[in-house]
């Protein structure tokens, strides 16, 4: 299996019957990815993975902006369409990037970066489609949080990234991998922007929240417990950095 059809049958899975428990364990980042776009009304956004369109309409709402999408799950394309979103379905390592120059005034790419082999196209086909002086919103799980650290100290597998395609090995508390084919730190996520010809505004943590299938004091203490290291961006769960395009 390779990688497209891997994440094809990844995302339709993410963004139908678990599109709940996802947007539960991701609404803080939601509400942080929100507000980094307070600045931009009207004009055209894009994001870059929209899945089934949640985030989408919701930077559409907020922003009044005329919002397109692109995914690689042809089902949750049809859900986005169905929000309003001017979506399309893209295989990010295999199809042309779909937009011309200069097209965009901003752009969302939210958990999509690590499950690309070339990341550095998709950067440069980002910078591209903005407009001068647009900027990129990106959200990534972190390989060196708090927690990944001590796995590592334990020869344990970190979480965020595998050693297969199809299972997960390394740490007996994990059982599923995510699919991700590539690692990042804040250091090396602001690195690669600043190589591909952006400067970084803002950078941010943020927590995953509990999915609901633990008792309720596990869940309390580990939503309190990720939300405390969040605060400190490089041990944060998810990285949130916002890059603008250099003029």
């Amino acid at each position: 299996m390779d990688t497209g059809e891997y994440n094809n049958i990844f995302y339709s899975d993410m963004f139908g019957k678990k599109s709940e428990k996802y947007y539960r364990v991701q609404k803080r980042k939601m509400k942080i990815v929100i507000g980094l776009f307070s600045e931009h009304k009207n004009g055209k956004i894009l994001d870059i993975g929209c899945g089934d369109g949640v985030i989408t309409s919701m930077l559409k709402n907020f922003t009044k902006a005329n919002a397109y999408g692109i995914d690689i799950s042809k089902s949750a394309v049809l859900k986005a369409k169905k929000r309003g979103i001017k979506a399309k379905v893209v295989d990010i390592d295999r199809d042309k990037f779909p937009f011309k120059k200069n097209t965009f005034d901003a752009i969302f790419c939210g958990d999509v970066i690590e499950h690309v082999y070339d990341t550095e196209r998709l950067l440069e086909n980002v910078n591209r489609a903005l407009k001068p002086g647009g900027y990129v919103v990106i959200s990534v799980p972190n390989i060196a949080s708090w927690y990944n650290r001590g796995f590592l100290l334990l020869g344990y597998m970190p979480i965020w990234i595998e050693s297969s395609m199809k299972t997960y090995t390394g740490n007996p508390l994990i059982k599923d991998g995510m699919g991700h084919i590539h690692a990042f730190t804040k250091r090396s996520l602001i690195e690669l922007l600043h190589l591909k010809g952006f400067y970084v505004e803002s950078s941010m943590g943020s927590p995953v929240f509990a999915d609901g299938t633990r008792t309720e004091w596990k869940e309390k203490l580990w939503n309190n417990v990720d939300s405390f290291f969040a605060k400190k961006t490089t041990l944060a769960s998810t990285l949130i950095i916002k890059a603008r395009k250099k003029k």
